[in-house]
């Protein structure tokens, strides 16, 4: 690192991480400080890094609030073995630079990972969300490893800009169009972090142009038959044009973001409707069973938040929980005719009588039964 650390992207980066640990982690009673930082070698972490190696340097302010020492980061990097010998080189490069700065680093590719066969993977069979999913079972196993309490990732202002963009485009709820959260649970005892949610990509450019760091680039970002890249490339260009022809003076991903920030607002409210329902409406003695009149007063949205609350309070799989499941649930709430019943993504069942229902995994009602 050069001597010219303090420039403007510098001085944004560092001010985003100490903001960031202040508000999310530094006041909260942490049974450890360790943390994992995702670092693929491009732009965005390396420029999360170099913030955090230039934050480790004030040493009151890092004192005062109780920000990590070094030795409990650990540096992980991800080879999904989709660039052949590419991928293994920017592995090298990260395992290289973690340890000039005397870090502590863990490599991780998809065959020793997850076990499956070695070769390159064929672009064509294989989703981005599995690309995804199996880096993120990656990061929560080594995090468990590192006996570490977050996750920290480099997901930025474009970033969330892409993300709600798609959101929008499969017509998700207001969840889905909050986009990501600075601070967020990734299972009963994780979370993940995004520090520099809040700054735009060319600003952490500008940051490592400033403080003489280079960096690796992933020449799959140029493809288009990726969904990110065609957001990115192709969508987000032609919504900029259309604008300044309508003489709308923001880009796509000013507004974007601004309906972000409006839909954290409103998913926030609803969460609290919901939780209200919850609690006036739960009956004792019965395992995720509720009066049903309580609930027929709330608007169809505020239900829908809350059966989503009774799967997360419960640690029910959420993954196959789809809107329509979630309105099929409302219509067990209207009019009693008869008993009724239904099975549910997550194996739990749904039983509806006259004046409650209730909600339990199917193997535990039938070894009750």
């Amino acid at each position: 690192m050069s001597d010219d650390s303090t420039g403007t992207a510098a001085r944004l980066v560092v001010a985003a991480i100490c903001d960031w640990w202040v508000k999310s982690c530094g006041s909260s009673e942490r049974e450890s400080s360790r943390l994992v930082m995702a670092v693929s070698g491009g732009i965005d972490s390396l420029a999360l890094l170099h913030g955090f190696l230039l934050v480790s340097q004030l040493d009151v302010w890092r004192h005062d609030h109780g920000f990590p020492e070094k030795s409990d980061w650990l540096i992980a990097h991800f080879n999904h073995q989709v660039r052949g010998q590419a991928a293994d080189d920017d592995a090298l490069w990260v395992k290289q630079l973690a340890v000039g700065e005397q870090l502590n680093v863990r490599l991780g590719n998809r065959q020793t990972e997850a076990g499956q066969g070695a070769g390159e993977i064929d672009h064509a069979s294989i989703s981005e969300e599995a690309l995804r999913r199996s880096r993120y079972d990656f990061l929560r196993r080594v995090a468990e490893e590192h006996e570490a309490k977050c996750i920290v990732l480099a997901h930025h202002a474009d970033d969330q800009a892409e993300t709600v963009l798609h959101h929008l485009l499969r017509g998700s709820s207001f969840s889905g169009l909050a986009g990501m959260r600075r601070s967020q649970p990734f299972g009963p005892s994780l979370t993940l972090e995004r520090p520099l949610l809040g700054l735009n990509k060319s600003t952490l450019r500008q940051f490592l142009v400033e403080i003489g760091q280079d960096w690796r680039e992933d020449g799959t970002n140029s493809e288009t038959a990726w969904t990110r890249n065609a957001l990115r490339q192709l969508v987000l260009p032609a919504l900029d044009d259309a604008l300044v022809k309508m003489g709308i003076q923001r880009t796509s991903a000013q507004g974007l973001l601004q309906l972000a920030k409006h839909s954290q607002e409103v998913e926030t409210l609803l969460q609290n409707l919901a939780d209200e329902l919850l609690n006036e409406s739960v009956l004792e003695g019965g395992f995720a069973k509720f009066q049903v009149a309580a609930w027929r007063k709330r608007q169809p949205i505020v239900q829908r938040e809350a059966f989503k609350q009774i799967w997360t309070r419960n640690q029910w799989p959420r993954k196959d929980l789809a809107a329509r499941h979630l309105e099929h649930l409302c219509e067990f709430l209207g009019d009693y005719k008869q008993p009724l019943s239904g099975d549910f993504p997550g194996g739990i069942r749904m039983t509806r009588r006259r004046d409650w229902f209730s909600l339990m995994p199917i193997d535990w009602e039938e070894t009750s039964g």
